[in-house]
């Protein structure tokens, strides 16, 4: 599966593309939502709820695939709504690895 990776604190973002990518994945790697809206179309996304330059929510309008937002803090119910409402999943940071591999089964098996 195809993984874009929208993450601006490096050592977050170099953790999770590892992740990704020993469980077998291929990740597109991006610091800021201008990076993201110029990759390639991927299965899956997972962006970071705060950018530099762009709300995390906003941009996963903009992207195709299944979208999960990542967040350091615990969102309001209204911005949870928002997100489901979109058809975007949330995630609670750090995420744990067995969270990940969860996720990921779980998304490849809805193709």
């Amino acid at each position: 599966m195809r993984v874009l990776l929208v993450e601006d604190d490096p050592d977050q973002r170099r953790v999770l593309a590892l992740l990704l990518g020993a469980t077998g994945h291929e990740v597109v790697e991006c610091a800021c939502a201008d990076e993201a809206r110029r990759a390639t179309p991927c299965d899956l996304a997972l962006i970071d709820r705060k950018l530099p330059d762009g709300d995390g929510l906003e941009l996963a309008a903009l992207v195709a695939g299944r979208v999960f937002l990542l967040t350091g803090e615990d969102l309001d119910a209204a911005s949870v709504r928002a997100a489901r409402e979109r058809g975007v999943g949330v995630l609670v940071k750090p995420i744990r690895p067995r969270e990940l591999e969860e996720l990921l089964r779980n998304v490849g098996r809805r193709g």
